[in-house]
């Protein structure tokens, strides 16, 4: 996801909130391998299916908004930037098992 954020940012940006036109459209295809990925990662912490939803909003949140800061250079200071998301990862994994 992040790296093809940081290939094709314009591409990703013009699929935020873009509708597919129909279950065979490239779009749905392509959401759906992404929510089935976000959802396996998730499965594994036992998260309650009312909660789901949310996981999976806050994770994607996450990865957007690391990815797509990232893409138009908003990191401007010294630290690593594959090491900041690392961080970002642990602390949500971190936040997930707390559940």
């Amino acid at each position: 996801f992040r790296a093809f954020v940081l290939e094709h940012p314009g591409r990703y940006g013009a699929t935020v909130g873009a509708e597919p036109s129909g279950p065979d459209d490239p779009l749905a295809t392509a959401g759906q391998r992404l929510l089935d990925a976000f959802t396996a990662v998730l499965r594994g912490y036992g998260i309650a299916e009312p909660d789901v939803d949310h996981a999976l909003r806050m994770l994607r949140s996450l990865c957007h908004g690391f990815a797509t800061l990232q893409s138009a250079g908003g990191f401007q200071w010294s630290a690593d930037i594959d090491e900041s998301f690392e961080w970002l990862i642990a602390f949500a994994d971190r936040g997930l098992r707390a559940l």
